[in-house]
Formats: structure tokens, sequence, C-alpha cells
């Protein structure tokens, strides 16, 4: 190991591991640039992404267990450098989530008529919250089923940990949905804003636009016509972004798997079984809507599965929305005011992953570990509390942090909050099938409104 504080803390790579890591990378990489260039289907190369990604964060970490160099300084230097790659990409994609958000939901409220436009708000919340309530139940059910009730899953959190969760779970329902409310418009442009604050000015905006269209076309023309550019051209830019995919997908889940350790995802083994298998079922849940509305699964899934590979990798169903929007328009024949208006809500309502199934299993688990009474109507109530706390969720990173600590309050478990740290140790592990859950979701909604308004491209779909 080189001690030179130039080595250890400027450049974050002083040991065999890390160099051997970088070299690890740059090879995968350059692998990875060799089949863009022999034209290898883009799906082809995500998967591709995943299994390296997986390979060489599984492999670092088997190798370097033993390791007290690596255990002290390499694991921190190589997320430190994968990182680079992939939270790099992830922070490009997040660049363009509140443009893409608020042109989007500016573009639908204009082009749209207002019958139509009452029709898609109401069918959207049906879906949404239809399938959260869903997930709700299949997040208890496993519970039950894998019997995680006896698990001991608590353990100590950190000070500020404890600070900053209980201050969101001493919110009321009034006070959470008033903090939703914009107040600055500068500051709802920022990348740490709730998606509902984005929307909210979107709306007052686009309806203002609307209203001086009839008013006043000449002077409220050009602004229009500046603002679909604008669209026009962030498309553009997020379509050049989109080809590094498969690049950052790589990087993000060997980052993952190097980060948490493989130790730490072994004690926790059950809950994360859990989580999957709750995904799993709301997967197939997925199928038997599609079915009932006369569309094919297979060709859904087919069509769908680069963009939840992406949500899968990237833990962010904000940061997935614009290749989102561009799968249900281009892919999947969603019409554009159904793809953006629904897409865009499924990011902050309805979350059926992290606002869906995982509070629901956490609220099963802390009233069993306190000694509830597990009866239809606790379970009821946990359905209810998950779907109604399942509203203004934003859909970044630790989303779920937040909408497990509404639940856990709206059922009284407030004070247990400190004693779960264990689940939330293991949270970037479950994110990823909970954020790919959302997405899939999100996108399951968006197509069955759009059948069901009388707007959807069949042809376009089977094509």
């Amino acid at each position: 190991m080189i001690n030179s504080p130039f080595f250890t803390q400027f450049l974050k790579a002083s040991n065999v591991f890390t160099f051997a890591a970088i070299i690890l990378m740059v090879v995968a990489i350059l692998l990875m640039r060799s089949l863009a260039n022999k034209k290898v289907d883009f799906s082809k190369r995500m998967i591709i992404g995943l299994v390296l990604g997986l390979a060489i964060g599984i492999g670092i970490d088997l190798i370097g267990t033993n390791s007290a160099l690596y255990q002290d300084n390499a694991r921190a230097e190589i997320a430190a450098w994968y990182a680079l790659v992939g939270s790099g990409f992830i922070r490009l994609v997040q660049l363009l989530a509140v443009p893409v958000v608020f042109l989007s939901i500016i573009k639908v409220i204009i082009d749209v008529d207002g019958s139509r436009l009452k029709r898609l708000t109401g069918k959207t919340f049906v879906l949404l919250l239809g399938t959260t309530a869903i997930s709700a139940v299949v997040g208890i059910v496993v519970v039950k089923f894998l019997g995680l009730e006896g698990n001991n899953f608590a353990s100590a959190l950190s000070d500020s940990q404890i600070t900053r969760m209980s201050g969101i779970a001493s919110q009321s329902f009034p006070e959470f949905f008033l903090a939703l409310i914009p107040n600055n418009i500068l500051s709802v442009m920022s990348s740490n804003s709730s998606i509902v604050s984005v929307v909210i000015v979107g709306i007052l905006l686009a309806s203002s636009i609307r209203f001086l269209t009839l008013k006043k076309p000449e002077q409220v023309k050009p602004f229009a016509d500046l603002l679909e550019s604008l669209r026009i051209t962030i498309n553009s830019v997020l379509i050049n972004v989109i080809k590094l995919m498969p690049y950052g997908v790589m990087a993000l889940v060997a980052n993952t798997m190097i980060s948490n350790g493989l130790q730490v995802i072994k004690e926790m083994a059950g809950f994360i079984l859990g989580i999957y298998v709750a995904v799993a079922i709301m997967l197939v849940v997925y199928v038997i809507i599609l079915m009932v509305m006369g569309i094919n699964p297979v060709t859904f899934y087919k069509k769908a599965f680069p963009t939840m590979i992406f949500a899968f990798s990237s833990r962010s169903s904000v940061g997935t929305l614009p290749h989102t929007l561009k799968t249900l328009e281009e892919e999947m024949g969603v019409s554009g005011q159904t793809a953006n208006f629904v897409g865009t809500l499924g990011t902050s309502i309805g979350m059926n992953g992290c606002a869906g199934v995982f509070p629901a299993m956490l609220g099963t688990l802390v009233a069993a570990a306190v000694g509830v009474e597990m009866n239809i109507a606790f379970f009821l109530m946990v359905v209810l509390v998950v779907t109604i706390g399942s509203i203004g969720i934003a859909g970044v990173p630790g989303t779920a942090t937040v909408a497990a600590t509404v639940t856990l309050n709206g059922l009284g478990f407030g004070e247990a909050i400190p004693y779960i740290g264990a689940v939330f140790g293991v949270d970037p592990i479950v994110d990823m099938g909970r954020t790919m859950l959302n997405v899939t979701g999100s996108m399951v909604s968006a197509v069955v409104v759009d059948k069901w308004d009388g707007h959807f491209d069949q042809d376009k779909f089977n094509a």
C-alpha cells in the first residue's frame, strides 16, 4: 500500500486491489464499446452490462473478503472510482429529469382537451393507487407466507439518521402534503425538489397558457413555442445520454455489490428474498391486468425490458423517467399525452415497490415484533395507510425510507424506527428491485389508461 496522502486521499488509488479493480472496469468498458461498434442490440448490451457488473462486484468482494487491506482501504477507493462511471451517468440523467417532467406536463395540459384531461386524471389515479393497494396486499402475504415475522432485523442507527427519520415520521398528513406545495419557483427546479412540486408549477403555468391562448394568442404563442422547442432539445440531449446506459448499468451494479458486501446481504437474506418474491408476484399481477385489457404481456415485457434494467440499476424512478417516456411513445404505441401524464405522475404517486410492497412488509414486521394482533382489521389499516401515504413520494434513491416512516407513523409505530437499521442497511440491494417495480407499474398504468381511453396504437405496440 502507498501511504502518501496524494494516493490515499486525492487519487483514491493506493493499493493493488484498487489498481486491479480500475483496470478491470476499463477492460469491461472497452468490451462493451466493442459490442456497440459491432451493432449488438441495445437490449442485449444492457443484459451483458448487468451480468458483467454482477460478476465484477461479486468477484472483487469475494477476493477481498479476508483481506484487512481491502476492508479498510480498497473497498472505499474502488467504490469511489466505480461511482465516477455509474453515479456520473445517473447525474446526467437526473440533470434532465426535472426539465423533462416540467415540460412534459405543460405539453399534456396545453395539447389535451379539457374533457380528456379529466378522464386521464381519474383513470390514472385509479390505476396507480389501485396497483399500490394490490402491492401492499402482496407485501403482507409474502411476510406471512415466508414466515419473516420471527427475523431479528433490529440494529442501531446513527444519531443523524434517527433525527432525520424521526423528523419525517413525526409529520402529520396535513403537514406532509403542505410541504409539497412550493413557495419558491427556483427551488422547485432543483434536483432535491419533490416531483409533485414540479408538477404543480407545470400545471399552473400550462393552465394560464391554455387560457391566454384563447384571450391573447399573439402574445402567448412565442412563449408556448419556446417551451416546445426546449422540450424537443432536452429530448435530443436525452437520446445521447441514454446511449451510455449499458456502461452506467455495469458500474452501478458492480458498485452496489462492492459497497455493501456479501456478508451484509447474507444476514438479511430472508428480508431481501421477501422483497424480490413480492416484486415477482407483482410482475405476474401486471400480466393479468394486461391480459384483461387485451394487451400481450410478452410483447410488453420484451419492449419494457431495457427500461426495467435501467430502473433496476439506477434506483431512481425520476432518473428513469426520460427513458420511460421514450419507451412508452416510441416502442409501445402509447399516445404522447397519456405517456407524459401517466408516466410523470407515476414517479410520485402510487409507486408499487418503494411506496407499496416495502412499507407494507415493514409495517407488518414491526407490528409482529411489538406484538400487535394480526387480524383483518389491522391488514386493512396497513393497506389503507400505505396507499394514502404513497401519494407524493418522490421517485429518487432513498424514497422508500420516507414511505416507510410515513407508514410506520400512520400505524402508530414511529418509535420503532430507530430499531430497524439493518433493513435500511441493505436498502441499495432491495431498492433495485423496488425501483424496477415502480417503473414497470407506471408503464403498465400508462398502457392500460391509453387503451381504456381509446388512444392506444395497437399496431405500433405489436410491431
